[in-house]
This record gives C-alpha cells, structure tokens and sequence, in this order.
C-alpha cells in the first residue's frame, strides 16, 4: 500500500524479440527498426473517469466559468453542446486508449495510496485553473491577436515567450530519456519501450507541421496560422508517453484546457489546420 506501482513492468510492457536478442542497437536504430508491441491494458474504471472528466471539464470550462464571468464565448443551444460533449468524448476515448498511454498507473485506481490521488487532482487541476488564468487573458485586447496579423513589439515579445515555455517543455520531455540520479529516478530515464514511442510520436508530429507549412505556403491565400485546439492536441499526444510525476500530470491538464476551449468557443473542423 506504502509503495507506487511502478508505471510499466517487464511483464506488462514488453517489446518484441528484438529486444531479447543480444544484438546491440541504439535507441535511434530501435526507433526505426522495432516492432510487434506488447502494452498493458487499461481498465474498464480508468477509460470512463479520463472520459467522463473531460466532458465535465467541458461543462465546468462554458458554464461554470467562461459565460457567468461574461467572458467571450458564444451562446451554445442544447444541440450544441451536446455535439461538443461527443466531440470531447472522442478525443478522451481516442487518447486514454492509446496502448502505451499509462495514465491510471500513477493515479489512486492503481496505487491505492494518496499520492495516487494527487496526481489525479493535478491532472484536474492543471485543467481547472487554466481555464481561469487562459479566459481572463483572452479579454486582455493585447491577446487578441493573430501571430500573421501587423504585431506590437509587445506582442511579439509575449508571443516569443509562450513559444519559449513550449520549447523549454519539449526540452524537459526529451531531458527526461536520459539516465538520471537515484534520488529522481522516478522522473527520469523509462523503459525503453517508452523512450521509442515518445521519439516516435515527436517525429510524427514533427513532420505533419512540416508538410501543413509546406502545403499552405504553396496555396494562394493561405495563411500559415495554426488552431490553438491543434497545439493543445499535439502536446496532449506527446504528453501520453511521457507521465511519471504529478507534473506530467498537472502539464497534461493544462494542455487539455486549450483543447477544450477551443471546441466550446470556435468549434472544431478536423480537416481545418488553419484558422
């Protein structure tokens, strides 16, 4: 009861027999050449509290804080918000599902133990006051703005340091694949199953920006402006590989506001990328 279960054990998440063999290969060459895995299994229980907390942060974010604080967001009918609430729901199903998307193990479902139920209130938490402190900037003029649109100095300047906060946490993700002290080795260097995925995912990612980039600067008309819902999409994505403390948890809750957000206040085209 006293001790954390650990996030991935050997019998839960094991790769194919290629990492049985004792042909040695860099992370790099298993990223690419590694396949076949065997992932643990997300409870029943786990799948609807990640799912039905989301829909409720949805009802939280529109009608516990944006509309009685008169803070922008259109009036939504039942219809509406009902549509949204499925919308959410397919993202949370689609992202806990995910197989090595370990989201319970550090969680109270697991470890039975406070520190499991702290890391679930992180996660709510990071979501909850995001709402607040994103609103209330969105009413700020300074904030309404566009990065294609004729910026202030100031402007440029804040958007310069939200980009540098991104860039620090991607930082942090891939800081955390290195082999680390004993005292935090709860926060560092995961199996290598996880260290794969994680690049994997990152590359991916990395690449759909790049092609979006690619195609709209070869389109007449198109202005290389990103849906703030995709960056809370992306960041959620490789958050998924990469939760081992309550601060991975708090930063996945944080990162599910923008994506929330955006669905109850401008709606969502999928095939959209660009505002």
């Amino acid at each position: 009861m006293g001790e954390t279960t650990p996030l991935l054990s050997r019998e839960n998440f094991l790769m194919d027999e290629t990492f049985k063999t004792k042909e040695k290969k860099t992370l790099f060459e298993r990223v690419l050449t590694s396949c076949n895995t065997k992932w643990f299994k997300t409870s029943w229980w786990g799948i609807l509290l990640y799912v039905g907390i989301c829909c409720l942060n949805y009802i939280i974010g529109y009608y516990g804080i944006y509309r009685p604080l008169g803070w922008h967001t259109p009036i939504h009918n039942g219809i509406r918000v009902f549509g949204d609430l499925v919308t959410v729901a397919w993202f949370a199903l689609g992202i806990v599902a995910l197989p090595w998307h370990q989201w319970e193990q550090l969680t109270w479902i697991k470890t039975r133990n406070w520190k499991g139920v702290a890391r679930f209130l992180a996660w709510w938490s990071g979501t909850i006051i995001t709402f607040f402190i994103y609103g209330y900037m969105g009413e700020n003029p300074f904030f309404q703005t566009s990065l294609a649109s004729n910026l202030t100095p100031g402007q440029k300047a804040a958007y310069a340091i939200v980009f540098a906060v991104i860039a620090a946490i991607v930082v942090y993700w891939f800081a955390k694949l290195c082999p680390c002290g004993k005292k935090i080795k709860n926060i560092c260097d995961p199996e290598l199953s996880r260290k794969i995925i994680f690049i994997r995912l990152f590359m991916l990612l990395a690449s759909l920006f790049i092609i979006s980039y690619l195609l709209c600067v070869g389109t007449n008309g198109c202005t290389y402006h990103l849906h703030h819902w995709w960056f809370g999409f992306v960041l959620i994505m490789l958050s998924t590989a990469s939760l081992d403390n309550w601060f991975d948890y708090f930063l996945q809750g944080i990162f599910w506001t923008f994506l929330i957000e955006s669905i109850f206040n401008y709606g969502l085209v999928f095939g959209e990328f660009f505002i």
